[in-house]
């Protein structure tokens, strides 16, 4: 009886959270303070409904933009593979749905629903699925069962599964019934016994990998050149997808840094778009000058000061290429407790790459590149601190950690083949029994 339970209160609760986001989307200033809010209770714009009745469709779903980014080369290939479908992508995010628009391997983008009945029926039903993916751990059991429901398959790609949700009694009982029709891609064998664990079912379980690896870094934009001419053979400190608290210990890091090496300069780029401004205060109170990237690429292009100086990231998409220009690189997310991001871009990069103690996101590539030499994990500000000044004073060893990271990334390569033969087989076996039923 517990996982009824479970799963009707889960259902009860996110029923209640939809009736108070439709009077929430009414209230004024809404689309300001909640983006997404309007776009996730379940009906389409009159045009992207029409071209979501258009046709047959493929639906991918991923969280947010580092997701996207990776699943992008599966979606080109899966269009290639499946040229006559519609293809939709989803995701939780404003940048991220910003990304999806921008997509030339997508007809349609659209942000995904709030996991409550009403509100999933009202998003599927101009649609006409003919498969429905979704990245890392995107489990939302109500679009799941919904699914199953009207006999569409469901494709985890990429799939990871944290020791701690595998622990989470109540997400076995939530996940079981969502997970047992699932064909799941797991990045590792832990990610594939963790999902088991859930309630998946071994026969449908497969370990091919992280799509993160096969994702290919775009040409490099023209402002990035800009801002390698900015920097004039300077020395960069990258802090990626930080948050807050993270760039707080890169400043005082980097303030303990300048009177040994007055060339370095460092470059902060939040995870959170809208804590831009909140960061550009913290340079400000450092005291630091602050440019923005934007600024410093732009047609009037501003100039870097002589001294001291951070610039902030403030376009999303450039953060890899900025990597390439980095002396080294820490990954945020992880001096606090968020997981950890995306390790993988300075690793093809070449930089030698620092993270803090939280890295479960990622925690097997992390042990990977750490047993590699390639990356060094600190546990404090302090640690970061250190670790950074030894980087800067031995140009031999941060060379030799960068390329061992690369090393790493390349031995990944080949999840993207084993995704597509997977979800092939899947699609054309489930084209095989609505042949035989018809």
């Amino acid at each position: 009886m517990t996982g009824p339970l479970i799963r009707g209160a889960y259902r009860g609760a996110m029923t209640v959270a939809a009736a108070l986001a439709v009077v929430g989307a009414r209230l004024p200033g809404a689309g300001r303070r909640w983006p997404t809010l309007a776009g996730r209770l379940g009906a389409l714009p009159a045009a992207e409904e029409a071209t979501a009745r258009g046709g047959d469709a493929i639906w991918l779903h991923a969280a947010s933009v580092g997701e996207l980014v990776a699943a992008r080369p599966l979606l080109a290939r899966l269009r290639e593979r499946f040229p006559r479908r519609l293809f939709v992508v989803s995701t939780l995010t404003a940048t991220g749905l910003a990304l999806a628009r921008e997509m030339s391997e997508a007809h349609l983008a659209c942000l995904f629903p709030l996991d409550a009945p009403a509100t999933v029926r009202r998003r599927l039903e101009p649609f006409r699925l003919e498969a429905f993916l979704f990245t890392e751990t995107e489990v939302w059991t109500t679009f799941l069962g919904a699914l199953a429901a009207r006999g569409v398959p469901a494709i985890l790609v990429s799939g990871r599964v944290s020791a701690r949700t595998a622990r989470a009694w109540g997400l076995r009982s939530l996940y079981r019934r969502a997970l047992a029709p699932v064909t799941c891609c797991m990045q590792t064998e832990e990610d594939a016994r963790r999902i088991v664990a859930l309630g998946a079912d071994p026969r449908r379980v497969h370990v091919a990998g992280s799509l993160k690896f096969d994702a290919a870094a775009a040409p490099p934009p023209a402002e990035i050149a800009a801002l390698a001419a900015a920097l004039a053979g300077r020395r960069l400190i990258v802090g990626g997808s930080t948050h807050r608290g993270e760039d707080e210990a890169l400043l005082a890091a980097y303030r303990a840094l300048v009177p040994s090496h007055p060339d370095l300069l460092l470059m902060l780029a939040p995870r959170h778009p809208e804590r831009l401004e909140a960061v550009e205060a913290a340079v400000a109170s450092a005291p630091l000058p602050c440019l923005r990237y934007t600024a410093l690429v732009g047609h009037e292009a501003a100039a870097l000061p002589p001294g001291p100086a951070v610039v902030l990231l403030d376009a999303v998409g450039p953060l890899a290429h900025c990597y390439a220009l980095a002396w080294a690189a820490f990954v945020g997310g992880s001096l606090v407790p968020a997981g950890g991001h995306n390790v993988l871009e300075p690793a093809r990069a070449a930089r030698p790459i620092l993270v803090g103690p939280h890295t479960e996101h990622s925690a097997a590539l992390v042990a990977r590149l750490a047993a590699a030499g390639g990356l060094v994990r600190v546990e404090s500000p302090a640690a970061l601190t250190v670790a950074l000044a030894g980087l800067l004073s031995d140009a031999e060893r941060a060379v030799a950690m960068g390329q061992r990271a690369r090393a790493v990334a390349e031995s990944g390569r080949g999840a993207l083949e084993r995704h597509v033969k997977i979800i092939t087989a899947r699609l054309t076996t489930a084209h095989a029994a609505e042949a035989s039923s018809g």
